[in-house]
């Protein structure tokens, strides 16, 4: 008789492409997941991986049955989830970038029921803390690519070169709407405030806006993009920051906006969990929430 684990082990080997990696998802030994292959390949009397020296390839019959058992196993999974105790709080560990969450994600939550406890941080550290099933999801402003993990779209930003309030160009409007280089020229003497010495969303802004690298030292370097668009207030320096960050502010007066490119700048933010939660209640809770307020918010826009 085949045992229920052995199929699930079957499936995040299939999925992960690693005993290893599997073993880390199912929070198992390594050698359990081998047992459980070893004992599914027994059973059916035929192999379903070829074992390479890095990687564990299915082989026609893997594929076969994977295609077979895996919505089931899906199925079954998301009925052990949703069959607990119903007033037991569902409680979501959220990663997030601090500016990104205090402006944009905390007011998509409706707690309910729900509990949440947020740890803030980069992308990087995040998603590793992630992978040791330390957080349920990432707010990731970047894709790293792990075969354990599934990305889900949910929000797009775009850029802004943002200056202190008042500030006076001395460049011609007509002359800054075709030529560019005035621009540049002026602003790569003035004091720049970045979020870390290597200037990364500078940096990118001024390659596709410009056509060439940025190399100057920046004044402050700020690690929070909130303090960022204060420092920039206070006169302190010039930065690139997303516009969700600066709208209001240049509307108020409270920043200038220096530039905002004809072709966009722009950036991607995702929803990261691990593939064997896909079903999870913490990630549908979480993308349905923040899938469902960016919808109202274009419907908002469009009118």
């Amino acid at each position: 008789m085949v045992n229920f684990e052995w199929y699930r082990s079957f499936i995040e080997v299939y999925r992960v492409g690693t005993v290893s990696g599997a073993a880390q998802v199912l929070h198992l030994t390594q050698p359990a997941v081998s047992q459980h292959i070893a004992a599914l390949e027994a059973a059916l009397e035929i192999p379903l991986f070829q074992r390479m020296p890095r990687r564990m390839l299915p082989t026609e019959a893997g594929k076969r049955l994977y295609t077979r058992i895996a919505s089931a196993i899906e199925t079954l999974e998301s009925v052990s989830i949703n069959t607990g105790l119903t007033n037991t709080p569902l409680l979501i560990r959220l990663g997030t970038p601090q500016e990104f969450f205090t402006e944009q994600v905390l007011k998509r939550l409706n707690a309910g029921n729900t509990l949440f406890s947020i740890q803030f941080g980069l992308t990087q550290k995040l998603i590793e803390q992630l992978l040791n099933n330390q957080l349920d999801c990432v707010i990731a402003t970047q894709k790293i690519v792990k075969s354990e993990l599934e990305y889900q779209l949910i929000f797009e930003e775009n850029f802004w070169l943002v200056g202190p309030p008042e500030v006076e160009i001395p460049i011609l409007q007509d002359v800054l709407q075709v030529d560019l280089s005035s621009l540049a020229k002026w602003l790569i003497q003035q004091p720049w405030i970045s979020y870390s010495d290597e200037l990364p969303i500078i940096r990118r802004f001024w390659r596709i806006v410009f056509g060439w690298r940025l190399d100057v030292n920046p004044q402050f370097v700020i690690p929070d993009l909130r303090s960022i668009r204060s420092a920039i207030t206070h006169g302190l320096g010039y930065s690139v920051l997303p516009d969700y960050l600066c709208r209001e502010w240049i509307a108020e007066g409270r920043l200038t906006l220096i530039l905002q490119p004809t072709k966009a700048v722009t950036n991607q933010i995702w929803l990261a969990y691990r593939k064997s939660e896909r079903q999870s209640q913490q990630t549908i809770t979480l993308l349905n929430l923040l899938l469902s307020d960016r919808s109202r918010g274009d419907k908002e826009t469009e009118k």
